[in-house]
């Protein structure tokens, strides 16, 4: 059964918050901060702007799925959901176990100790799956229920 439009169209606008945020720390805001501050303060305003795409990502995750509670959706929608629970949690991995991790990798006067690279790496990785996942979600849709199975149609109704 389709579900009202109104409804649809909020959860396409969480997503695009989700996603947006997402692509603009990641790929736009955290690149530029190190081209204008010095790595040390770079990194420390970087990781405060992706402990807010964290909190944002929860959010809107969890309001995408609640939106959801109780539907039985067909395998291709199963999917576009396993991939929002897969999201939250390479982000949710990312801030919460190998930040730590990373942060602990410092030096007493702050700067990045052994291991700090590679634990660098791991959470960027995370992290661009988590985006990657997004992207995927904004070019498919989160679901086709509008009642023509994701197909377009024309003024006169036809498929």
């Amino acid at each position: 059964m389709p579900r009202p439009r109104l409804m649809r169209t909020g959860e396409r606008l969480i997503q695009t918050v989700w996603v947006g945020a997402l692509l603009t720390v990641g790929y736009i805001v955290a690149p530029a901060l190190f081209a204008h501050l010095d790595s040390r303060e770079a990194g420390r305003v970087a990781g405060e702007f992706f402990t807010i795409v964290a909190w944002l990502s929860v959010a809107c995750g969890l309001l995408l799925i609640l939106a959801r509670a109780g539907s039985d959706p067909d395998g291709r929608r199963r999917f576009r959901w396993r991939l929002i629970g897969l999201m939250l949690a390479l982000i949710a991995l990312g801030e919460w176990v190998v930040r730590p991790i990373m942060e602990g990798t410092r030096l007493a006067d702050g700067s990045p100790g052994p291991g700090f690279g590679l634990w660098h790496g791991v959470a960027s990785l995370l992290y661009l799956l988590a985006s990657l996942g997004g992207l995927w979600l904004v070019a498919v849709g989160l679901d086709d229920d509008a009642g023509n199975s994701g197909r377009r149609t024309d003024i006169r109704g036809a498929g």
